[in-house]
């Protein structure tokens, strides 16, 4: 559709947006902010638009872009802003323009069940365990009755489900259109169905996978670009943009893909001639013990390590380069082998590809060292990882995305630092002189949240300072009534609370980990006292509005760990050109993530409440300023005293 509109005749006070939503408040930020878009997809220019919360984002973004006739594709950050678009957003969009929105969704890959992996998993039972073929047959079952393949819409079986996650489609084991089951394919379908539509959502990690792909061309395998690539491209919660872009552009290898190399092989060796397959068959059965055995050499003890040169870094060992070999040569062998098998029986296999992946990936991490990328061993659970990340994904994003000539809007309420947009441009890679509009939120901060950094608190590194921050938090849940998100820095500081809370006050606490994190949410909205104990992957993506929630506390300053490999990594390369990695990287990326926790609060013109900071060093140190500048003009309190009487005054009487 085209439709010629003005800002004013669309979120003017007698507009199209208040004739469509009963209850329409008028915001003057809005308006700015579709000019502002509306501007950037005219021109064909890359604009960053910080909209604080309460401006109506996604509105001014929307109505511009579709009105313009051009296709457009939003990209998320969170399932949480996805769903409001599909199930909120799409029936107003509709109701302003007057006319329905041709609109598709267009998940990851791996969201979508592969026919052509479940066909072969339940050809091939006796290489699974009797409850791993129990759970393939409930995925049979709705396989049969799904018309989308999205493995979201299934019940019964958990997302990280080993089992489910072996039968979903990767780009590594797609065949494409010599697939088999190519007509059929719900991600194929799902695909066709975006290219056709005026609108298509996605996300941060669907986009980013597929500016990975090497030159945008798709051929049989299938592995090309999902998304059209001269679309309007609007990029919403773009401030976790870095963090996705840094493992798409990357390279991982896992125990688990080792394991389903291992699976998929010796189901391919199932319907071969014996004499042919005994070969690949004991190699195949070897790979996750050599994979394990690398892990642990590499690793030793430790859970996440850098594979570099200095003093604090991993070092690689003669028994562990060892391994490798080892392990390369049975890589290599079955990737030998099974090239032959499929020639034999006159049919394609993707396991060749996948194993010269692993291969490239392990010689990467293990043996070349330029710079450009941080070396990482990982440990999680009884899987583990060895991946390389580049150090700094600007120049990528700059040749791959921000040159190629088409509107490109990135916009959250959490781009700036202390009013400045260049920490977030010189991360992304965003050309020099893009325009930019910042609009601070229409709410009325300074009279509704009370900003309360408790004086007398200790350091983080002193032994009191973790009781304190309990016994601060025992306090404000009990000022307000529950009522509480607490957001921790570290798993440890959230399970001492986990064990500690429960037994000094008198309300329900609910633990990030202990269910799905939908079904968390949901009772703590329901229960209307609640507190929830959480880390940093609830800082974002929570929207609970009104008197459930009306205190907020993070427990410190929300700094990367200083062991953290990508953070060493691009703290050197910074120190090499000259920048203090402290003041132009830590900072600025803290300040962004004690906003993003300081914006759950208020999610409505109405809610009110506390916020509460426990780390002295927002208030003593020379870079708490920059904090301080970066959130809300919230009214301010250093005495818990002060605080109980803000509350009286402004929160507690509603209750």
């Amino acid at each position: 559709m085209f439709l010629k509109l003005k800002p004013s005749q669309v979120f003017g006070k007698n507009g199209l947006a208040a004739s469509a939503l009963p209850g329409y408040e008028y915001r003057a930020e809005q308006e700015r902010m579709m000019a502002a878009v509306q501007k950037a997809i005219m021109t064909d220019d890359v604009i960053i638009v910080e909209a604080g919360t309460g401006v109506g984002k996604t509105l001014a973004y929307l109505v511009p872009a579709v009105a313009s006739g051009r296709q457009t594709v939003v990209a998320t950050g969170t399932r949480t802003l996805m769903e409001q678009l599909v199930n909120k957003d799409l029936a107003i969009l509709s109701g302003i323009l007057g006319e329905p929105v041709d609109a598709a969704v267009l998940k990851g890959r791996s969201n979508y069940l592969c026919l052509a992996r479940l066909d072969m998993a339940m050809d091939s039972p006796d290489l699974f365990q009797p409850d791993d073929r129990r759970l393939l047959g409930i995925i049979r079952r709705w396989c049969d009755e799904t018309k989308t393949g999205d493995v979201g819409q299934l019940s019964g079986v958990a997302e990280d489900d080993a089992i489910l996650r072996s039968v979903v489609c990767q780009a590594d084991t797609c065949t494409g259109r010599v697939c088999p089951f190519y007509s059929r394919c719900f991600l194929f379908r799902a695909r066709a169905r975006a290219l056709e539509a005026d609108l298509v959502i996605t996300n941060h990690h669907l986009l980013m996978a597929d500016l990975a792909m090497s030159d945008g061309s798709e051929d049989d395998s299938g592995a090309g670009p999902l998304l059209p690539s001269d679309a309007n491209l609007i990029i919403d919660e773009a401030h976790g943009l870095e963090d996705v872009a840094t493992v798409a552009f990357g390279l991982v290898a896992t125990r688990a893909g080792v394991a389903e190399i291992s699976r998929d092989t010796l189901a391919l060796a199932n319907h071969a001639d014996p004499r042919t397959a005994r070969v690949v068959v004991n190699v195949a059965r070897r790979l996750d013990d050599g994979f394990v055995k690398l892990l642990n050499l590499v690793a030793g003890r430790r859970e996440r390590c850098r594979l570099a040169d200095g003093p604090d870094d991993v070092q690689l060992s003669k028994q562990a380069v060892a391994a490798w070999h080892g392990l390369d040569q049975d890589l290599e062998a079955v990737g030998i082998e099974t090239t032959s098998i499929a020639r034999e029986m006159e049919r394609t296999s993707e396991i060749p590809g996948r194993v010269a992946q692993v291969r490239a990936t392990l010689c990467q991490v293990l043996d070349r060292d330029d710079g450009s990328m941080v070396r990482i061993v990982e440990r999680k659970g009884h899987g583990g990882s060895f991946a390389a990340y580049p150090v700094d994904v600007s120049t990528i994003l700059r040749q791959k995305m921000f040159q190629k000539g088409r509107p490109i809007v990135l916009t959250s309420a959490t781009m700036s630092v202390a009013g400045q947009t260049a920490f977030f441009r010189s991360r992304l890679g965003i050309p020099e002189g893009a325009p930019e509009c910042v609009l601070q939120s229409p709410y009325d901060y300074a009279s509704n949240v009370v900003l309360y950094i408790p004086s007398g608190m200790p350091v983080p590194t002193d032994d009191n300072w973790p009781g304190q921050v309990i016994d601060e938090t025992v306090r404000l849940i009990e000022l307000v009534g529950g009522r509480t998100l607490v957001l921790f820095t570290s798993r440890a500081a959230l399970n001492r609370a986990a064990v500690e809370l429960p037994e000094r006050v008198g309300y329900p606490i609910l633990v990030q980990g202990t269910m799905q994190r939908g079904e968390l949410v949901e009772r703590f909205r329901s229960a209307g006292n609640a507190v929830l104990l959480a880390t940093a992957a609830f800082r974002e993506g929570l929207d609970i509005a009104g008197g459930a929630l009306s205190c907020v506390i993070m427990d410190r300053l929300p700094f990367e760990p200083p062991d953290e490999p990508l953070l060493v990594a691009r703290s050197d390369r910074m120190r090499l050109s000259g920048q203090e990695p402290f003041f132009h990287y830590q900072v600025p990326l803290a300040a962004i993530r004690l906003r993003q926790g300081f914006g759950r609060l208020v999610r409505r013109r109405t809610d009110r409440g506390v916020v509460a900071i426990l780390d002295p060093r927002i208030a003593n140190r020379n870079y708490g300023k920059i904090f301080l500048d970066s959130l809300p003009p919230a009214f301010r309190a250093t005495e818990f005293e002060a605080v109980r009487s803000w509350c009286l005054r402004n929160l507690l009487p509603e209750n």
